[in-house]
């Protein structure tokens, strides 16, 4: 199967298709690790993805948050003009400078482009940046679920305005969700209350994203224990999971794939702890989940987390020749 692109490569992998082999994949290591890493060997003149031989994925450059991005957004649920404070669809800082021709440059050379599909969820809708702001949602969502409800859909129709501007001019082969909404435990709120609030928003996106081709939705969620909302996310069209530093044992990919099958999508699942620790731990974070994943299909491997400072760099070392001695057994 020779002269297959990385981008055949991680949609036939993640799709059920025939390919070489899955991928070779994860998340950039920070500065700290890097610098911890070329003092134990790692070449300088080499970058991370050159050094292991890893296939990057690239942002087609959207920001959907809200303004100024990555800041609390006060107000949203009681001051009339807050929105347009926060949602300006023509704000050029929304979009990457040349991002169209920059897209058309990654499809030529069979890059992976994707693209962020959500502000990051239904709290993050609300204005929920701390625990008064998380408070001050929770008593709307049980007292004032009408005002809660033209938020979300006024802040939904945002989102597909901006998607679509983007979409009509880059075709993406990927979008990614995020949701924080849940404790190791479970979410801060009902599956009806998810369903009644979020769902329709998450239905209204990936119908946008359905028409224009966008063949993998893939939700993103750190830690919390998200398992009772996945079966309306699945539903309403997510097919895809990419969950980071699991912490809830309903939530670790061989529980997920028991109970979804091998028609939700997985993406990561090594514990990136266990390369804080010794060889042994390495092996067994990656024989006790990559093997059986593999062969029930649609999973691409890499670590839960991205390498951090206290991972050594002979321990990553080995986790990737683990994973590259498993792509040749097919």
């Amino acid at each position: 199967m020779g002269g297959i692109s990385q981008r055949q490569r991680f949609l036939r992998t993640l799709l059920g298709g025939d390919t070489d082999r899955f991928p070779f994949f994860d998340l950039e290591p920070d500065e700290d690790t890097l610098r911890r890493w070329r003092r134990e060997g790692f070449p300088g003149q080499h970058s991370f993805a050159t050094g292991f031989n890893l296939e990057t994925h690239h942002d087609v450059g959207l920001m959907l948050h809200s303004y100024p991005f990555y800041q609390q957004a006060p107000g949203l649920l009681d001051d009339p003009s807050a929105f347009h404070r926060h949602y300006d669809p023509d704000q050029p800082s929304r979009y990457a400078s040349g991002f169209v021709q920059q897209s058309q440059r990654n499809r030529r050379q069979g890059r992976v482009i994707y693209v962020d599909a959500s502000g990051g969820g239904l709290l993050q809708m609300l204005g929920v940046g701390d625990w008064a702001s998380l408070r001050t949602a929770c008593f709307a969502l049980v007292k004032r679920p009408q005002v809660v409800e033209a938020l979300v859909e006024r802040t939904t129709d945002f989102y597909c305005l901006c998607l679509e501007r983007v979409l009509s001019q880059v075709p993406v082969d990927y979008a990614s969700f995020y949701e924080p909404i849940a404790s190791n435990q479970a979410p801060v709120v009902s599956p009806a209350m998810f369903e009644r609030f979020a769902i329709p928003g998450y239905r209204k996106v990936i119908d946008l994203l359905t028409r224009y081709g966008v063949p993998l939705r893939i939700l993103c969620t750190t830690g919390g224990n998200l398992t009772p909302l996945l079966p309306a996310l699945i539903d309403a069209g997510i097919n895809g999971l990419w969950i980071s530093n699991i912490r809830s044992a309903g939530m670790q990919y061989p529980a997920l794939r028991r109970r979804f099958g091998s028609e939700i999508a997985l993406i990561g699942g090594i514990d990136a702890t266990a390369l804080a620790r010794d060889e042994a731990a390495v092996r067994k974070a990656v024989e006790e989940t990559v093997p059986d994943l593999l062969e029930s299909g649609r999973y691409l491997p890499c670590l839960d987390d991205r390498p951090r400072s206290n991972v050594p760099f002979a321990h990553y070392r080995l986790y990737r020749r683990l994973l590259e001695e498993l792509s040749r057994k097919g």
